[in-house]
């Protein structure tokens, strides 16, 4: 079924299928939930809030694209840790970044459910999210290109989706709505923007298919900042359109803002839909970036080596796929997993704290010579670094404490399997 452990994975995706990816991983329940949270803080000066997040996830993002650019492995986090700064740190790295997607995934597919019982009422969440999970994980393992394709469509019916709110909603924008622009001051603009900053958190996971990707030197680099900026582009304009609508009020007192926006401009059925693929291309890139994490760990004999093995028949790393796969549909199924996405918020931005860190030691090691090189080349990673720590340490202690914990887990796996596991194979 499957080929020796260094068989390199498929050349097989081109700039447009690494830029969905991203946006399919960027662009999820989040933009439907979080700027009505954004609004009770920030006011009408919750579409500074969305702008501001986005540059401050730029910075963190140059660094991506300069270690896409130089390191086009699988894997990504796991990978530039590994290489620039010790194996232990990047196995850490890559520890973090899955355990926080797994999550996210985990939680995307029961918003799936959510966004069925719109149309289909009385369904059970579980079944229908496990259902998912079993459904997503089948096409990863039928192809990258399968995949790709699948989440092209997703990624494109979704953009739509919010452009058509975007362009009704603007013929109904009220000039009132945005005054006072800042009801409570500035600190709670930059408050909200904190939050918001994890509605752009999706774009590492482009830097997990690098060895998937043709010309992964360019391309990775432009899927990166192309997925951020069409991103906090179509958040901008959807912020300033649903406040124009409906009022920040009104936004911050809702449970579902942009489907109340969609209802006052008599399209509801439309966020209905944008949940549905917003979810499922966010479920299907999670398993897609995971399983490329777990396929470069095992290349490094960190974990079994048989998650290394590419199918020969599909080109996909089968047992990685189905790895991650499983571990979400665990939790979808018998877990309770609506109180850790602060623990995503933690793992992932600590991730992007050492990765900064990474795209610094890039920057003095002279044995690389990205060919994508920050224009702010290093203060970006300086400032990233230091907004992304800030942000790790501004969740809930509750989710700090089990992250601590998973980290712990990991180090004791990363010695007991290098010492003791792998000497007995």
């Amino acid at each position: 079924m499957s080929n020796h452990v260094d068989t390199p994975l498929k050349r097989e995706l081109g700039l447009i299928d690494a830029l969905s990816v991203g946006l399919g991983a960027i662009i999820g329940a989040g933009i439907f939930v979080l700027i009505g949270i954004a609004a009770g803080l920030a006011g009408p000066a919750v579409v500074l809030s969305v702008v501001i997040a986005g540059i401050s996830a730029s910075f963190t993002a140059l660094s991506f694209c300069e270690l896409g650019s130089a390191l086009p492995k699988a894997g990504g986090v796991y990978e530039y840790g590994h290489t620039l700064i010790h194996p232990l740190v990047g196995f850490l790295m890559g520890w973090m970044w899955v355990a926080g997607n797994i999550v996210l995934g985990a939680t995307a597919s029961q918003g799936f459910a959510f966004y069925l019982s719109f149309f289909m009422p009385g369904l059970d969440f579980h079944i229908v999210a496990a259902l998912l999970v079993v459904f997503v994980t089948l096409i990863n393992i039928l192809g990258a290109k399968l995949s790709a394709w699948v989440n092209n469509v997703f990624v494109a019916i979704k953009v739509l989706v919010l452009i058509l709110l975007v362009a009704v909603g603007l013929l109904a924008v009220q000039a009132e709505n945005f005054t006072p622009f800042m009801p409570r001051g500035f600190l709670p603009v930059l408050e909200a923007a904190s939050l918001f900053y994890f509605a752009y958190i999706g774009f590492p996971r482009i830097a997990t298919m690098a060895e998937e990707v043709r010309d992964p030197e360019k391309n990775i680099p432009r899927a990166i900042l192309l997925a951020l900026g069409i991103s906090a582009l179509l958040y901008a304009l959807v912020s300033f359109t649903a406040v124009g609508v409906a009022s920040w009020q009104r936004l911050a007192s809702s449970n579902a803002p942009l489907a109340e926006v969609a209802e006052m401009l008599g399209i509801g059925w439309v966020i209905g839909v944008g949940g549905l693929v917003a979810t499922f291309s966010v479920v299907l890139t999670s398993v897609m970036g995971q399983s490329r994490v777990f396929f470069a760990m095992a290349r490094n004999s960190e974990i079994p080596q048989k998650l290394s093995e590419v199918s020969e028949r599909f080109g996909t790393p089968v047992y990685s796929i189905l790895l991650s796969g499983g571990i979400m549909l665990v939790l979808v199924l018998f877990m309770d997993i609506s109180g850790l996405a602060m623990l995503t918020s933690f793992l992932v931005l600590l991730s992007h704290v050492l990765t900064n860190y990474a795209s610094l030691r890039l920057y003095k090691d002279k044995k690389f010579n990205p060919a994508f090189k920050a224009p702010l080349r290093p203060l970006h990673a300086f400032i990233g670094m230091v907004l992304s720590l800030a942000l790790a340490l501004s969740v809930e202690v509750t989710a700090i404490k089990i992250g601590v914990i998973l980290i712990v887990v990991g180090i004791v796996w990363f010695y007991i399997y290098k010492t003791y596991v792998k000497s007995k194979i």
